[in-house]
């Protein structure tokens, strides 16, 4: 059986989608691909070695490369040594559920390992898509077979031992629904339609004129009553208008242009704007449905519910899991 000693910080429990391109590419820089032999190793777990490369990669997965665009306040900021020491130790949970996972037998994961890849060869568009996107982490597709094997004995190893063990009450779900109402707020919102009339150089004092007195008397027409889509159709330059009769969707409160939101939310249901110069030319807004702030069902959300309390069990089994394996393991954090 495959047993890598390659490494990745991928989240116990947390899926591959296997290259892991997108995953890999920003979770890891090419000194993680292959422990690098030639360097001392920061720490042993069971006789174990992991290396300065995986340590500087995880100090980066978990606290972002670069940087910090702001700097911290006094109560905010962080001692390189304790974000060392913090990745360090996550390494070490990581490398501790890889090896009791190891100890268990899970039919087939060759076959899950070559399935797994062979859909990554399938996105990547085959041998040469994928070699090349490998090739810039330094990485061999032997090196991804090893990653998917890795996560597959993790993720295997906690499916047996936390995710089927999880049970969930709908006391529990509708106790986190009523605790956790703010996240299931549907925003304030209005569908709206728009008119719009081109301005190509608002330096040109006469095409400006005409644009608005042109936008001016299509509103007049809006609030004595005709029909805003036949309007749009009629006199929009948005060449989408023959089409939508200027429809512009559903638009949530906090989600929009700014400018243009705060006419839209300022109009009732039905109302008209004034003419609003713009960049591009001279706007005409009409909302059609107004919204009102919502929360959504149980019954609506009662999945979303059941992942994040799933998700909460699980974070606190694995803690216990892994402070267990700790008090049987042979750990050593070497160069202090």
């Amino acid at each position: 059986m495959m047993q890598p000693h390659s490494r990745t910080a991928i989240s116990p429990g947390g899926t591959l989608t296997v290259l892991a391109a997108a995953v890999l590419l920003l979770i890891f820089p090419p000194s993680t691909a292959v422990s690098d032999d030639t360097k001392s190793p920061v720490a042993t777990v069971n006789g174990i070695a992991l290396y300065q490369s995986e340590l500087d990669c995880a100090i980066g997965t978990f606290f972002g490369p670069g940087p910090v665009p702001e700097p911290l306040p006094p109560q905010k900021q962080v001692s390189s040594e304790h974000i060392r020491d913090k990745a360090l130790q996550k390494l070490i949970d990581i490398e501790l559920l890889y090896q009791e996972g190891l100890k268990y037998r899970f039919p087939g994961i060759e076959e899950k390992v070559e399935k797994r890849y062979r859909a990554e060869l399938a996105r990547m568009g085959g041998k040469e898509g994928l070699s090349e996107a490998l090739s810039c982490i330094d990485m061999t597709p032997e090196d991804l077979k090893k990653i998917i094997f890795r996560n597959l004995i993790i993720n295997g190893y906690l499916d047996k031992t936390v995710y089927s063990k999880i049970n969930v009450t709908d006391e529990e779900l509708k106790e986190y629904y009523e605790q956790n109402s703010n996240q299931f707020k549907e925003p304030q919102s209005v569908r709206a339609r728009q008119i719009l009339i081109r301005v190509k150089t608002w330096s040109d004092t006469r095409e400006v004129e005409s644009a608005v007195t042109k936008a001016t008397m299509i509103r007049e027409e809006a609030v004595r009553g005709s029909d805003f889509v036949m309007l749009a159709r009629k006199y929009s330059e948005d060449p989408s208008a023959g089409s939508t009769g200027g429809d512009i969707g559903i638009i949530h409160k906090g989600n929009f242009h700014k400018p243009m939101e705060s006419i839209l939310f300022s109009l009732p249901n039905g109302g008209v704007s004034e003419p609003v110069k713009f960049r591009n030319g001279i706007f005409i807004f009409k909302v059609v449905a107004v919204k009102s702030p919502t929360v959504k069902s149980f019954d609506d959300v009662r999945a979303k519910c059941m992942s994040k309390v799933r998700r909460s069990k699980s974070q606190t089994m694995i803690q216990d899991l892994v402070r267990n394996l700790r008090s049987k393991a042979n750990i050593e954090i070497l160069g202090q």
